[in-house]
């Protein structure tokens, strides 16, 4: 009797004795079971667990519930066991039955298949909702007209009109009502897609991948699954929608996508498109410092940085604080405004006994030391001019690319890797030691480092950087108006490939210079990094116009010809004076005027750039002698300029030497 369980706390094993007797008791409410399930084990645990449990009538009631499951899954349910100690109340709106059945009682098992279905339905007591209310998700029991309906996780609420493509669909009774059959429009598949109706109870949830996802696991397998249009297994959907064989997924790179057998270059590197991924050559590539405009840096290992000292500068070197060294590239800002402002640069190229010196568009050699051999060592060196640029090509595997004005790069052979210092960095492929002074130090910013790089001690140090924009803020406006073209759509293909960032900060600065002049030339010099740092990853833009930094190749031509063209990606192809085989082919991609040059004149001249035969070809020596032409060398020997080549001949009868020191 219920007045026994103030025992429980006293005396539980007289509590457990009597109550759980129950379940042997031929005349209980577990009598019919005893045929199918023994109830001997049942009572065994139940006096067992109901003695040491905290609460004896919840393990009491809870043991008396297994049987009655046992009993249930034997297909013998019993009712009325739990009156009395056991009773159950429930939540407001719910009603208490020893026979629940949970498949098809909800408001979504109205819309879709309920997956409780796909079990064998046991009935068990609990609270469920009253005949004809269904369950909603928040657990309130409505009546069918109240139900949402439910289309692939998405809810409809009742009487809710909705368009699903072209069809108008309603929710009423927990159905949508479609003009058209909702599954006959989702049937409807295309792009090589497949219908999947979850009708099949061990259908799980399909998940297309695509060609950029296929590599990545899929973790929505084990949930319900979702009627539609899905790609067959074992395919994955392209960027266009269609299904296709993973082995025929195109590969990406910078934002754009390459078929099958596509190449592409990276660097020095050739990349081919193989079954969906990148396959490329692993060259070690030549590294590139720049220096441009008012002190724009970028280092071999890709740090930006901005330092205008009015001194002369190591850009790079090999001595780095030893005795013996190479070579040595100076750079020295030649101002042309009363503020500073750098128009364009001189650079010395010391190497072996004599001194390379790029200034006014002009490329003049000297000795600096004595030497028993006269001619100065041309044959480690030449010279080209390849578009808008001057190329210097030096035989250890340096490579100096000048633009005549304020732009200077160098190209190192991989043979230099970590082996260089100065202004352009250490080239260790590391940025973060890139402010490595002379002294060995790391520098805490551009100013401290670009200082101790001075080859000499007359120059005072730079103490504060001032640049164009903060001396002509009225010019500002127009900058940034302008320099907006590196961030517009001109460049859009090179955005995700090149960071215009650094490029467009350089450029405003540039764009505010003192003089229309400056401005325009500042500005072009800084559009035209970016154009280049884009051809040098394989987007090539042709970004000038009439109005906009034009180029004149025309000049070049004589009245009626039509040889000279301007390229915004070009090499040098052309058999030259100097080269007459089959033309230099740089690593480096230049803008500029190239010469398609006829049969009747095939070499061009670059010394004039003209097109000429063989015997036409000029020479150079401090300065253009032209073919036929006789000079007399700094050694006091005749020279004789034919088919470009200088003949000497005589005693030398002085030596012209020009000591320009120690640099250190």
């Amino acid at each position: 009797p219920p007045a026994d369980a103030g025992d429980t706390g006293s005396c539980p094993e007289r509590f457990a004795e009597r109550h759980c007797g129950i379940l042997l008791d031929l005349s209980g409410p577990f009598a019919s079971c005893h045929s199918a399930v023994d109830p001997k084990p049942y009572q065994e645990e139940c006096k067992k667990y109901t003695c040491t449990c905290e609460n004896s009538k919840d393990c009491l009631c809870t043991i008396l519930g297994n049987y009655v499951k046992a009993c249930a899954e034997k297909e013998t349910y019993m009712i009325g066991w739990r009156a009395g100690l056991c009773d159950q109340s429930c939540p407001s709106g719910l009603v208490f039955r020893y026979n629940v059945k949970t498949c098809n009682s909800s408001c979504r098992s109205l819309s879709e298949r309920d997956r409780s279905c796909d079990m064998k339905d046991v009935l068990v007591d609990g609270c469920t909702c009253p005949d004809g209310m269904y369950q909603t998700n928040e657990g309130n029991c409505v009546p069918k007209s109240q139900c949402d309906c439910y289309i692939n996780d998405e809810v409809i609420q009742p009487g809710k009109l909705i368009h699903i493509d072209d069809n108008k669909c309603i929710c009423r009774d927990g159905i949508l009502l479609c003009q058209t059959p909702i599954d006959l429009t989702l049937q409807n598949c295309s792009r090589g897609a497949e219908y999947v109706d979850c009708r099949n109870p061990k259908a799980q949830r399909r998940v297309d991948s695509t060609c950029s996802t296929r590599n990545i696991p899929n973790f929505e397998e084990n949930l319900p699954c979702k009627r539609g249009c899905y790609c067959p297994v074992g395919m994955v959907r392209n960027s266009k929608g269609n299904c296709v064989f993973p082995d025929d997924c195109p590969c990406s790179f910078g934002g754009q996508e390459y078929d099958q057998g596509s190449v592409t270059s990276v660097g020095c590197n050739k990349c081919t498109c193989i079954k969906g991924s990148w396959n490329c050559t692993q060259n070690e590539c030549q590294t590139t410092c720049h220096i441009y405009g008012e002190g724009h840096v970028r280092s071999f290992d890709g740090k930006s940085y901005s330092f205008d000292g009015l001194c002369q500068y190591s850009f790079i070197e090999d001595y780095c604080g030893r005795e013996n060294g190479t070579f040595r590239i100076l750079t020295e800002s030649i101002p042309c405004c009363e503020d500073g402002l750098t128009c364009s640069r001189k650079i010395i190229v010391a190497f072996q006994d004599q001194n390379i010196v790029l200034q006014d568009g002009k490329v003049t050699a000297v000795k600096t030391t004595e030497s028993k051999e006269c001619e100065l060592s041309g044959n480690s060196y030449s010279v080209h001019t390849v578009g808008l640029y001057l190329i210097l090509k030096i035989l250890s595997g340096i490579t100096i690319i000048w633009d005549k004005n304020t732009r200077i790069s160098v190209l190192l052979d991989p043979r230099w890797n970590g082996k260089v210092c100065g202004l352009c960095g250490n080239n260790n492929g590391d940025l973060k030691d890139d402010f490595t002074t002379r002294y060995s130090s790391v520098a805490a910013g551009a100013l401290e480092f670009g200082n101790s790089w001075k080859t000499s001690q007359e120059c005072s140090d730079t103490v504060a950087q001032t640049f164009p924009c903060d001396s002509n803020p009225y010019c500002k406006a127009w900058a940034v108006r302008k320099c907006e073209i590196i961030r517009d759509s001109t460049f859009r293909d090179c955005h995700n490939k090149v960071d215009p960032s650094t490029y467009y900060d350089a450029c405003v600065e540039e764009a505010c210079a003192c003089d229309m002049e400056g401005k325009y030339l500042g500005f072009c010099t800084a559009v035209a990094m970016y154009a280049e740092a884009c051809s040098a990853v394989g987007v090539c833009v042709t970004w000038r116009k009439p109005d906009l930094c034009p180029v004149y190749c025309d000049y070049y031509n004589a009245p009626g010809e039509c040889s000279w063209h301007y390229e915004p990606c070009g090499t040098l192809t052309a058999k030259t004076c100097k080269d007459r085989v089959i033309g230099q082919k740089f690593s480096a991609v230049l803008e500029g005027c190239y010469a398609k040059c006829p049969d009747s004149a095939p070499f061009l001249d670059e010394n004039t750039m003209k097109c000429v035969s063989l015997s036409e070809c000029s020479c150079f020596y401090n300065d253009i002698i032209p073919a036929g032409g006789v000079i007399q060398d700094n050694c006091g020997r005749i020279c004789y300029c034919i088919a470009g080549e200088l003949e000497c001949s005589g005693e030398s009868l002085c030596f012209t030497v020009i000591n320009l020191g120690k640099m250190r």
